[in-house]
């Protein structure tokens, strides 16, 4: 369906065909729109003139907004995810007066939709992460490594230590038992 729009990772819809911000559809075989913080604002904006989110229609958003090759599709999520956002908005406003809820809680749906989310190229993230992930495995294992050889080096040491006092305790014993066995000799010679 937008296969025409996609050369590369992302497409856009080039300016002169769109009036205002440009589309932009991820390379998924499901091509998704992007929305930009431009696209989002025109959106709020459409949303405002309209009345707000409970009377705007997205047929009617598409038309203010003026934007080629947005879609009644596009536009009934988005609108959807707006509505949601400004309930829980309300919900949390009457919930809890206390603004520091919405800080401590940065995940939350309650932030303002008029403050898009960072355009962020969650790709780059996860190679990010998954690249940090296996430095710190690489690393974990190099640290098993260098274990096993201490470890292995105790052991011959706890074992030379062990023969050594083997050693130790087999010549103590002869030299024991041979000086008894000689004071005993000596004993007797000197009683006769």
């Amino acid at each position: 369906m937008f296969s025409g729009l996609i050369h590369g990772s992302e497409a856009s819809i080039p300016p002169e065909e769109a009036r205002g911000p440009s589309l932009v559809l991820t390379a998924d075989p499901k091509p998704r729109l992007r929305w930009t913080a431009d696209l989002h604002e025109r959106f709020v904006d459409a949303v405002a003139q309209l009345g707000g989110p409970e009377k705007a229609t997205p047929k009617a958003i598409m038309r203010t907004m003026g934007v080629k090759g947005l879609t009644l599709f596009h536009l009934k999520s988005h609108l959807q995810k707006y509505r949601q956002g400004k309930q829980s908005g309300k919900e949390l406003t009457e919930q809890s007066k206390d603004a520091s809820y919405v800080l401590e809680n940065p995940s939350s749906s309650a932030l303002s939709p008029r403050v898009p989310a960072p355009d962020v190229n969650e790709g780059q993230e996860v190679k990010e992460a998954l690249r940090v992930q296996m430095e710190v495995q690489r690393r974990l294992h190099e640290q098993l490594e260098v274990q096993k050889h201490v470890q292995i080096r105790m052991d011959a040491y706890q074992r030379y230590v062990d023969s050594l006092i083997a050693m130790a305790y087999k010549i103590a014993s002869d030299q024991i038992a041979s000086s008894s066995f000689g004071m005993t000799e000596h004993e007797l010679t000197e009683g006769t």
